[in-house]
C-alpha cells in the first residue's frame, strides 16, 4: 500500500515537472542565398551594438576581408533579435564571420561566431542552461524518491519477516 502511494506520488511529481522550450522564431530563410548573395564578407570583433528604430546597427573591427572591400571598421544593420524577421544578436566583444548584402545581415546570411569572446547566442545558452538545471533537479528528485521507496520496501520486508526486528520495544516476550 505504501509502495503504491509512493508510485502515485512519483507520477504526480514527474507529471508537473516543468519542461521549458526555447522561444519559437517565425523566421524563414526560403529564397535566401546566404553567403553566396553577400557583397561583403569579413571576420571581425564587435565594437558596439546600437539599437535603431528599424533594428540594430553593429560596428565591427575588421580583422580580415573575405569578399568585397572594407576598411578597418565595418558597420552592418540587422533587425532586432526578438523580431520574427530573422534578426541576429551580436554580442559585444564577440568575434564573427559576417556576411552582408547591401549593408544588411540576418540569420539567413550564414554568419558564424568564432573563437574567444563569444557572447553570441546568449538566449539560446540561457534556455539550455535552465533546461539542464531542471533536468538535474529532476534527476536528484528521482534519486531521492527512489531511495525513499527502496528504504520503505526494505523496512517493510524486515518488519514482515520478524515483526520485532524493526522496533525493539515491540519484541515479543
Amino acid at each position: 500500500m505504501v509502495l503504491r502511494r509512493l508510485l502515485v506520488l512519483l507520477l504526480l511529481v514527474l507529471g508537473v515537472t516543468p519542461v521549458t522550450a526555447g522561444p519559437a522564431w517565425a523566421c524563414s530563410c526560403a529564397g535566401s542565398g546566404g553567403p553566396a548573395d553577400a557583397d561583403l564578407a569579413f571576420v571581425g570583433v564587435v565594437r558596439s551594438v546600437r539599437s535603431t528604430g528599424a533594428g540594430q546597427r553593429v560596428e565591427f573591427a575588421v580583422e580580415s576581408v573575405l569578399k568585397g572591400t572594407a576598411g578597418a571598421v565595418a558597420t552592418v544593420r540587422t533587425t532586432g533579435p526578438d523580431d520574427a524577421s530573422c534578426g541576429v544578436e551580436f554580442g559585444a566583444g564577440g568575434r564573427y564571420r559576417v556576411y552582408s548584402a547591401r549593408g544588411w545581415t540576418s540569420l539567413c546570411s550564414g554568419n558564424e561566431p568564432l573563437g574567444a569572446g563569444l557572447a553570441a547566442g546568449g538566449r539560446r545558452w540561457d534556455a539550455l542552461r535552465w533546461s539542464m538545471i531542471l533536468a538535474a533537479g529532476s534527476a536528484v528528485l528521482l534519486l531521492v524518491i527512489g531511495g525513499e521507496m527502496w528504504w520503505l520496501c526494505r523496512r517493510q520486508k524486515l518488519t514482515t519477516a520478524d515483526p520485532g526486528a524493526a522496533h525493539p520495544a515491540r519484541r515479543r516476550p
